[in-house]
């Protein structure tokens, strides 16, 4: 199902139902809990700590391989 039908679909069984706060869309959701991500500030920042962590961590491997490569066969 795509998510333009699945929105429709949302929308519509709002608009039919009597009680609205039964029928929260998912943007409503998010919205109140302040984030276009739907994470809370802490949620954010936990994210981005193992994020960081693992950029660091790509890059040092990135950096040990080419030292090891040029060690073995320099390119200049």
């Amino acid at each position: 199902m795509s998510w333009r039908f699945a929105a429709a679909t949302q929308v519509a069984r709002v608009e039919r139902s009597n009680d609205r706060e039964v029928n929260l869309s998912r943007s409503s959701v998010m919205s109140q809990r302040g984030s276009i991500s739907g994470l809370t500030d802490e949620e954010a920042q936990e994210f981005h700590a193992f994020w960081i962590q693992g950029t660091v961590a790509f890059a040092a491997v990135a950096v040990l391989a080419h030292v090891l490569v040029w060690a073995w066969r320099p390119w200049f």
